[in-house]
């Protein structure tokens, strides 16, 4: 071909590209934020992720007895697996608050949760399991309303103080000027950790304004930044309730639903397991149920080769029992298990069996887990099998094969049961000429996940013509002994 370079002899040439294979990564991993006190500075440094497996016993004895993380690998290693484990060890606190402030880090930093965006930088493991064990279930208080008291005169410009007694982080507000008055407040930050008194000082250049403050409980920090990382990483963060009532878990459950509730699986009571303790007495301890149900979820995926089936009906291996008891008949409506569950909140039946598949998305369509993983996994694999293209010439060729790639890919999930269908297609009113020109194909591929059988109703009714065959036997029994008819 003259429009190729010059050659004189023989040479190869690369003819054409195909479709690619997707390849699923990882998603049983299980990432555990917490504290060990006497950890292995060196191996175990402050706010960074470091992979271990189960099985690695010396690494494991290097975290010491004390904190969160040694009883939950503890946990983890009960169930009967040998997971890859992500361990970010952050620093121990005097007080709950400062701890939770730890725990969450900054997201600028990337110190504590925010920390696992570095664990692929620095294991080559993304977490597609995170838990916090023991600090999600609080719910701090913070500011809940902020109201005028006086409105004052002469405003055209106010601030607002605000001080609580024992905020880790203080309430901030702005003031609403109109007409000379401050008229209202806008929260713009609701603080937490409100333990006392509040008072508000507003200032200006107007005078007497006023207002009153109340304090209520707010959403699980540590909860929300562990979601706010799960949607970056692509995972799922296991969350514990507040293992009290179920009143508390239905109404913490609610503070957390939200767009990225999708990320979040919650999980009350808690479990109770025989073990030492960090002084070293054996007994029947209260444990975080997160740790255990992210083991299952890791052991189902090894099972079934994916992450896209969900973790509910499977026993555990490492409890003996939950912290209470959570009622539960089969064929009945009226059940603690199904009250919590229809609120959002996943639980342990019969003191040893995992119930629900609930994210705490407020969209219905992620309602459950599997569909929110088998996304999470899409989402993940194709770009990795596509990007092969980016930097190649924008032709029909190239643009079959991707799509043949994504065809592909999703045939495998159907087969295997866990995307309802698909379809794809090339629309050309979002393909215009300027921006092919600019080398965007965009392709559409809608496709539906399978959902779980969450409410199987057996519609129970007489049927009378039941004894059309009770007739028909008796009068084959009997025989000649049936009155006919004149």
């Amino acid at each position: 071909m003259a429009a190729l370079t010059p050659n004189h002899g023989v040479r190869f040439l690369d003819a054409g590209e195909d479709a690619r294979t997707v390849i699923v990564p990882d998603f049983s991993t299980i990432a555990l934020v917490g504290t060990a006190d006497d950890a292995d500075d060196d191996l175990f440094p402050l706010d960074t992720p470091v992979q271990i497996f189960a099985d690695e016993a010396d690494k494991i004895a290097a975290l010491g007895l004390v904190g969160e993380l040694p009883p939950a690998i503890d946990a983890i290693i009960a169930e009967g697996i040998n997971p890859s484990m992500i361990i970010l060890r952050v620093g121990k606190e005097v007080s709950a608050n400062a701890q939770m402030a730890a725990v969450i880090g900054d997201p600028s930093a990337r110190t504590g949760v925010w920390a696992l965006l570095n664990a692929k930088a620095l294991t080559g493991v993304d977490p597609g399991l995170i838990v916090a064990p023991g600090f999600t279930g609080a719910s701090p208080i913070g500011l809940a309303t902020l109201v005028p008291n006086v409105q004052g005169s002469g405003y055209t410009h106010a601030t607002v103080t605000i001080t609580a007694i024992g905020a880790v982080v203080q309430p901030k507000a702005e003031a609403i000027v109109a007409d000379g008055k401050v008229s209202g407040y806008t929260i713009k930050d609701a603080g937490y950790g409100i333990t006392g008194a509040i008072t508000i000082v507003v200032t200006g250049d107007g005078t007497l304004a006023t207002a009153n403050a109340t304090a209520a409980a707010v959403a699980n920090p540590v909860a929300l930044a562990i979601a706010a990382v799960a949607k970056r990483l692509l995972g799922i963060g296991i969350v514990d309730g507040p293992n009290t009532t179920r009143a508390d878990a239905l109404a913490w459950a609610t503070k957390l639903k939200s767009d990225i509730g999708r990320y979040l699986y919650p999980i009350d009571p808690a479990i109770r397991r025989f073990e030492e303790d960090e002084a070293g007495v054996a007994s029947l301890l209260t444990r975080p149920s997160s740790v255990s149900v992210a083991a299952l979820f890791a052991k189902r995926d090894r099972e079934r080769g994916g992450p896209y089936w969900s973790p509910e009906n499977q026993t555990f291996a490492g409890i003996v029992g939950t912290a209470r008891p959570i009622s539960y008949y089969d064929g009945e409506v009226d059940h603690e298990a199904n009250l919590l569950v229809t609120g959002k909140v996943n639980t342990i039946i019969e003191g040893k069996e995992l119930f629900g598949s609930e994210t705490l998305s407020n969209d219905t369509n992620w309602r459950f887990v599997n569909k929110v993983r088998t996304e999470n996994a899409i989402r993940k694999a194709l770009p990795a099998a596509v990007r092969k293209w980016r930097g190649e010439n924008f032709t029909a060729h190239n643009a079959l094969m991707i799509v043949k790639t994504l065809e592909t890919f999703l045939d495998e999930l159907v087969a295997l049961g866990v995307v309802v269908g698909y379809t794809r297609y090339f629309d050309r009113g979002l393909n215009p000429n300027a921006n092919m020109r600019q080398g965007i194909l965009r392709i559409e591929l809608p496709h539906e996940n399978t959902p779980i059988i969450s409410d199987l109703q057996i519609g129970m009714r007489p049927y009378l013509a039941a004894f059309d065959v009770l007739a028909a036997d008796i009068q084959q029994a009997l025989g000649s002994l049936t009155a006919v008819a004149a």
